[in-house]
């Protein structure tokens, strides 16, 4: 199903598929060594950002202005306030909000007005963004549902606000995704040693990687595409590479590292974007 269920995205596609059929070179054997090593980049979960929340007693409505980054690009969401926690995810949906929107870049700033709330701003509730729009949300049970996002009302909040909430990815099988990518080049061979790790995946999952033109905030295109990750039963995964043919070393800035929420089989269907194309981790580049 989900394989069918495409994101607007075609042009992200195209460019992940010329990457994939044009790249340099990666090989899965023992990289190279004596390079040059890069700084650390940390792998934070995506999306990220804040979520300003008021409301008015003249028209009951809550106003939303999402400020965020790190979603598929030109992709659409459902979100929802709902009761009880983060944590817990286990009701209805009582605030709708029109679906909101990413930018070519994947990025989100757009304000949404959501349906009359009488009594303001509910307490004990939280705010979520679902992985697909509402047109193909599904059941709560399907991935479509899949809350990419999410932050708690906090207790004492007035009932008109504003309160500013910071979404982050709600936990997994109790975790959050987080990670490291530490990069070598090695001028000699001309390759690039890739060394990826992360933890707080699903268990026994499988997640596309690359390396990207532009930052986390400004998704860009894919300049090496490098093999899957594989997490084990306890939600752990690494993958160690050498990418071929690389004529210099990464600059200081200007791209990024980005693992996605599926493996590379399924994040495409043709060259639009699945649901499963999602980014979960994301850390940008220092040369």
């Amino acid at each position: 199903m989900l394989r069918h269920a495409a994101v607007c995205l075609a042009a992200a596609g195209a460019l992940i598929s010329a990457a994939c059929s044009n790249s340099s070179g990666t090989s899965s054997s023992s990289p190279p060594s004596g390079g040059h090593s890069l700084p650390v980049i940390q792998l934070a979960d995506m999306p990220t950002g804040t979520a300003t929340l008021s409301w008015s007693p003249a028209t009951t409505l809550i106003t939303t202005t999402v400020d965020m980054h790190g979603f598929t690009p030109s992709s659409s969401h459902a979100m929802h306030i709902h009761p009880g926690t983060c944590a817990d995810q286990t009701q209805p949906p009582s605030v709708p909000f029109p679906d909101i929107s990413a930018g070519a870049g994947g990025a989100v700033h757009q304000s949404v007005v959501s349906a009359p709330v009488p009594s303001g701003i509910p307490r004990g509730s939280y705010l979520n963004i679902h992985l697909a729009p509402s047109a193909q949300l599904g059941a709560p049970t399907e991935v479509s549902f899949t809350p990419i996002a999410c932050a708690d009302i906090p207790a004492g909040t007035p009932s008109t606000g504003p309160v500013t909430l910071k979404l982050q990815t709600p936990p997994q099988h109790g975790q959050i995704p987080q990670g490291t990518a530490m990069l070598a080049y090695n001028g000699t061979t001309h390759s690039l040693e890739v060394e990826i790790k992360a933890r707080g995946l699903p268990p026994n999952s499988a997640h596309a990687a690359h390396i990207h033109s532009g930052s986390c905030i400004a998704q860009g295109a894919v300049l090496y595409p490098l093999p899957d990750l594989q997490a084990n039963a306890s939600g752990d995964a690494s993958v160690t590479t050498a990418v071929n043919n690389v004529n210099s070393a990464p600059p200081a800035t200007g791209w990024y590292v980005n693992v996605h929420m599926g493996p590379m089989s399924q994040i495409l269907n043709g060259n639009s974007p699945t649901l499963l194309f999602a980014p979960i981790l994301c850390g940008d580049g220092r040369g």
